[in-house]
């Protein structure tokens, strides 16, 4: 049976998606699908047991790498029993841990959560993000990454990461991908960004992107709107969309559907929280971040 060389561990919202794909497209890595297969956190998959983790590789050829992308896995405050279980099954495996800056990170997986409770009700949260982090510490437990790191360090030596700033994957994605390869032992000579550059969800993050998905998806639904539409040019398709923003119906479809800001208190209030932490990571990392401090 085949088990995965190389895991990325999260974090949730800053690129683990957009990763994901990249490496998706070189012959010789195998992704496992799907993505977040979670069986090393959540006790549910676990207890499928070790053969069904493996089929999850058991379509890859013998010479490819394998690998998946469980965010859950940095969510330890949360999944208590996570490391202990790796290390157990694969104390070789090599970890891929991209952070992002842990307010704008937290507000995103908030944001994430918001609009999947319509179709998962298992993602419920509260009706803003105040009452939601209150309620659900995983929020901004997940953006204290040197707790997590610590954790892990208690069972795997310093060579098993590659540590990542969500910043290098977004601006400079060539280089970056080249470095992920080499730490995983993949050819770094194939060009994995020549196709296009992927940027996989962050539309997402923006409430009106949201909003507009919702007021078209009705019409999307009409038989034929699909090949309809695409007579039209995207400045004419731009304003019948405003148009319909504005109607009475959408005004109370987006306050329905869009996500509620982040209070700038609130802002405030986690910046001066993760100040520590964050300081902590920088002398760990010998990173610069200065930058999440506002």
């Amino acid at each position: 049976m085949i088990k995965p060389q190389f895991i990325i561990i999260g974090a949730a919202k800053s690129g683990t998606t957009t990763l994901y794909q990249y490496l998706c497209r070189h012959p010789q890595i195998f992704m496992s699908t799907p993505k977040e297969p979670d069986f090393f956190s959540v006790d549910a998959h676990y207890d499928r047991g070790m053969d069904w983790y493996e089929s999850l590789f058991g379509q890859a050829k013998p010479d490819q790498i394998c690998g998946e992308a469980s965010t859950t896995y940095s969510r330890l405050q949360q999944y208590p029993h996570t490391v202990e279980r790796l290390v157990k099954a694969l104390p070789q495996v090599k970890l891929i841990y991209i952070m992002r800056h842990p307010v704008d990170r937290a507000y995103s997986f908030y944001i994430h959560r918001f609009k999947g409770a319509r179709h998962k009700p298992e993602l419920a949260v509260e009706k803003t993000f105040e009452e939601t982090i209150v309620k659900q510490s995983e929020f901004i437990d997940s953006s204290f990454y040197f707790y997590q790191i610590e954790q892990y360090l208690k069972f795997y030596p310093r060579e098993s990461f590659l540590f990542l700033p969500m910043e290098d994957l977004i601006q400079r994605p060539h280089e970056t991908i080249c470095q992920i390869l080499t730490f995983i032992g993949a050819d770094s000579q194939i060009n994995l960004t020549e196709e296009s550059t992927i940027v996989a969800n962050k539309a997402q993050d923006d409430s009106e992107w949201f909003v507009r998905k919702q007021i078209t998806s009705s019409f999307n639904k009409i038989p034929g709107f699909e090949q309809f539409k695409a007579f039209f040019p995207k400045s004419l398709k731009d304003q019948a969309y405003q148009w319909l923003r504005r109607a009475k119906y959408q005004q109370w479809k987006s306050q329905q559907y869009m996500p509620p800001p982040m209070l700038a208190e609130t802002r405030k209030m986690l910046l001066e929280k993760f100040r520590e932490p964050n300081q902590q990571l920088a002398e760990f990392l010998n990173w610069d971040l200065s930058h999440w401090n506002r």
